[in-house]
């Protein structure tokens, strides 16, 4: 019996399933290497052609690997970003506060101390 690897859509990427950046560090120093080792082989070395198109196709394999290894630790990233920061365009609306128990209404701190409607009126002082 074959396992099938699942494809999973708009699911939450779980970054204890895929490479962590270890890997990525190891593979990327790995690149560099062989990458270096090339042109120096080729013009101080002077090692042969079937060397060299070895270790480029081993550094071609390579450069497959980082990349993929650096688009899931790119997914993980902005996942995890996305989830804890929505997007906000603009300043943040005032926040309003219903009371349904109290007579006077509560005040956000934006709000100035002026009424904002017609008040109540009140008796006068003077008069009994």
């Amino acid at each position: 019996m074959r396992s099938r690897m699942a494809i999973r859509m708009n699911e939450e990427l779980d970054p204890n399933e895929g490479p962590g950046f270890g890997c990525f560090i190891w593979q990327a120093i790995l690149f560099a290497g062989i990458l270096f080792l090339i042109p120096v082989g080729v013009f101080s070395l002077h090692w042969p052609v079937w060397l060299l198109s070895i270790l480029m196709f081993i550094d071609l394999i390579l450069l497959f690997f980082v990349s993929m290894t650096a688009v899931f630790l790119l997914r993980v990233f902005f996942a995890g970003r996305r989830t804890t920061r929505g997007r906000q365009f603009g300043p943040p609306a005032a926040e309003i506060e219903l009371s349904t128990t109290g007579a006077e209404p509560i005040q956000s701190a934006d709000q100035t101390d002026e009424p904002a409607g017609p008040t109540e009126p009140t008796e006068p002082q003077g008069s009994a």
